[in-house]
């Protein structure tokens, strides 16, 4: 079985060697609003910086809201040059369903349904593998309503992104 980084016997075991085991956190440090529009946005918190040539296990989870079965959540992701994701969002389904939906795709949007309106907060949560090859940068989230609609949808302070290298 591959970890990483790979360690040797004798090597010194060093801050820096011991914080690139740690998984990198963040997390929305304010609620953010789409209204009346479906054109992708970049997140303004949810960013995950990349190395080159690794691959990462992320997971998140979203705090959000807005127009029940009108305005709903589309998102996808800005990425490094060449990277490539498989990614997952399980959320409410679009279409007013009391139903969650897990959607996978290996590139392009997923939309997901809400549940309320005015701080009715619904989730959603995150699962993707992402491998970068020659080019370091970040992964940031871009979304917007998936129908365009007045009333706001908004993704709330505290959602999260995590990202562990595994390679």
């Amino acid at each position: 079985m591959a970890a990483y980084p790979t360690l040797y016997a004798g090597q010194k075991f060093t801050a820096l060697l011991a914080s690139s085991m740690l998984p990198y956190t963040v997390y929305k440090a304010a609620d953010e609003s789409v209204t009346s529009s479906t054109t992708l946005q970049d997140d303004n918190h949810l960013i995950l910086p990349l190395a080159a040539n690794a691959t990462y296990t992320i997971e998140g989870g979203l705090f959000y809201d807005g127009q029940f079965n009108a305005g709903n959540l589309k998102m996808t992701w800005s990425l490094p040059s060449l990277a490539t994701i498989v990614w997952s969002a399980n959320g409410p389904a679009t279409g007013g369903a009391a139903a969650f939906a897990s959607n996978a795709v290996t590139s392009g949007n997923i939309s997901i349904g809400t549940y309320g309106t005015g701080g009715s907060k619904t989730t959603a949560s995150i699962s993707a593998t992402v491998t970068t090859f020659a080019t370091a940068g970040n992964m940031t989230l871009r979304w917007a309503q998936d129908g365009s609609h007045a009333t706001a949808t908004t993704i709330y302070a505290g959602s999260w992104l995590r990202a562990l290298r595994t390679s």
